[in-house]
């Protein structure tokens, strides 16, 4: 039996393309699903996705059609009494953090998270200081019915009360295919000559990124003669590889030995490398 990749909890529901994340953000956008733990690598669209389920689900409910009026979605450090605040104002709101890390790293947000991450459906929160006294417009406790989505690249049990979600959470495991990442970005991506060039090396690239596609058309928009090669270097690892597979999309380089050449001026490996390289990624294709 395969064992789970180490950064992952025990019990996760792993998705392999998007028609399937659509699937369970709909139900969490509806308030089908109280409390969910999206994990997945960087640059596949996870928070992007969020909100175009809840920006949908706002439209079809006839609610604002801004997502930003009718959720909360934190990113990155606030201050404690500034997330009690927004959690008073968006009570009842679906809620998006999209940093658990930070949050957990301060123990009066965990205080605030800890409750608003039970699994029942109306919720506790208390702010029991002279600061709810002396403001005036937030009181010292209320109740919300806001579900959760915690969305993060990497798990990582930092303390008990981060690991206490693991049996509240339904957790989602996001992993597509560097093929599904592709033809997702193909329904909005605008640059043909990047899409094309980096659809030509799914089996090279490791882990392809939406960014990837994005820096490709900033480098080939701004005029630079190597953003091809530029853009090869960010995505495959092997430096070698990238020289090789660069050359033989560089117009400049008009044949064999120029391309030869090129490699080991680039490399300093040798032209029997350029070969075994080169006779591998055809291989590979």
């Amino acid at each position: 039996m395969r064992s789970r990749p180490p950064s992952l909890p025990r019990e996760v529901i792993r998705l392999t393309d998007y028609a399937q994340l659509e699937l369970y953000l709909t139900k969490f956008a509806r308030g089908e699903l109280g409390l969910v733990l999206l994990l997945g690598r960087h640059g596949t669209g996870k928070s992007e996705s969020v909100r175009r389920a809840l920006s949908v689900s706002c439209k079809a409910d006839g609610a604002a059609t801004n997502v930003a009026n009718g959720t909360l979605h934190i990113e990155g450090h606030m201050q404690p009494f500034g997330l009690y605040r927004q959690l008073w104002e968006y009570r009842d709101q679906p809620v998006v953090l999209d940093d658990l890390d930070r949050l957990y790293a301060d123990p009066e947000c965990v205080r605030l998270l800890k409750p608003l991450c039970n699994t029942t459906r109306e919720k506790r929160i208390h702010w029991l200081t002279n600061v709810t006294l002396n403001d005036g417009t937030v009181p010292s406790t209320f109740t919300t019915a806001s579900n959760v989505i915690l969305v993060a690249n990497e798990w990582k049990s930092l303390n008990p009360n981060v690991r206490a979600l693991e049996d509240r959470a339904i957790i989602l495991h996001f992993c597509p295919p560097n093929q599904e990442v592709h033809r997702k970005v193909g329904e909005w991506f605008d640059d043909p000559e990047v899409y094309d060039l980096l659809g030509g090396l799914m089996t090279l690239v490791p882990a392809i990124s939406m960014r990837h596609y994005c820096k490709g058309s900033q480098l080939r928009r701004a005029g630079l003669a190597d953003w091809r090669s530029s853009l090869l270097q960010m995505t495959i690892p092997d430096r070698r590889v990238s020289c090789v597979v660069a050359a033989q999309h560089d117009p400049e380089l008009r044949s064999e030995r120029q391309r030869i050449s090129h490699f080991t001026a680039a490399t300093g490996a040798s032209r029997a490398t350029y070969f075994r390289i080169k006779a591998k990624l055809a291989i590979a294709h």
